[in-house]
């Protein structure tokens, strides 16, 4: 149960943080952020399902603190579980659905994830680390992976402030959140969308000392990244 909760706790960080990397990506103020939750959860008299329940919603007002976003509502949805005719039953594993919502002070500023032109550079903001544990990467192999992804709150902010300045002083032409897939989905869906190719070299990315493979570089879901 323990190893589930602390899991709960840091997937919980990573849905606040994706929220408000999303926000932030088309030109929402980080400073000026607000967030919802809706979890989804299976019977809550399961000790592993109400641990994991608590430690979720601990990993929300940890995360929701160290961003500087208050939850402004929310709701919940529990007990989703049903036994079948045959005895057996089945139960939804638990989720949590974050909204987020800022202020934009000038709506001409904001921008969208599409390439717009060939000669336009491309950066990374923010670190990859080896963070394939739950990846969508390790699920198309069959894989699990045993290391979490789990934010750096620190940086997160600091990266967002950066961005949304940048924003702001119309040096942006798009932007997009790394998240399920890693870099690679990423880089794919903004090309897709613009209509253009990218040229990229993964020995440009800022990384932890402790990855050094290009799947790695383009699958990790390290947080807090565009």
């Amino acid at each position: 149960i323990d190893a589930v909760d602390m899991e709960s706790a840091a997937v919980a960080a990573c849905c606040i943080d994706e929220a408000v990397r999303n926000v932030v990506a088309v030109g929402g103020d980080p400073d000026h952020c607000a967030i919802l939750d809706n979890f989804c959860w299976g019977n809550c008299e399961d000790p592993a399902k109400l641990g994991a329940l608590v430690r979720a919603a601990e990993g929300c007002r940890d995360a929701a603190r160290k961003l500087g976003v208050p939850f402004i509502s929310g709701k919940d949805s529990l007990n989703n579980e049903f036994v079948t005719d045959k005895g057996d039953r089945i139960a939804i594993p638990g989720t949590l659905l974050i909204s987020s919502l800022a202020i934009v002070e000038d709506v001409s500023r904001c921008v969208t994830m599409d390439l717009k032109q060939p000669g336009n550079l491309l950066y990374l903001l923010g670190r990859t680390a080896p963070a394939l544990g739950g990846s969508h990467y390790f699920r198309l192999l069959g894989f699990v992976g045993n290391r979490v992804p789990e934010v750096d709150f620190t940086l997160a902010r600091r990266t967002y402030q950066a961005l949304h300045r940048a924003i702001g002083k119309g040096l942006v032409r798009s932007a997009h959140d790394c998240s399920e897939g890693g870099l690679a989905v990423a880089l794919a869906e903004m090309a897709f969308a613009g209509g253009w190719g990218a040229a990229v070299s993964l020995a440009e990315v800022a990384r932890s000392a402790r990855l050094t493979a290009a799947d790695e570089l383009l699958f990790s879901e390290s947080p807090s990244r565009l």
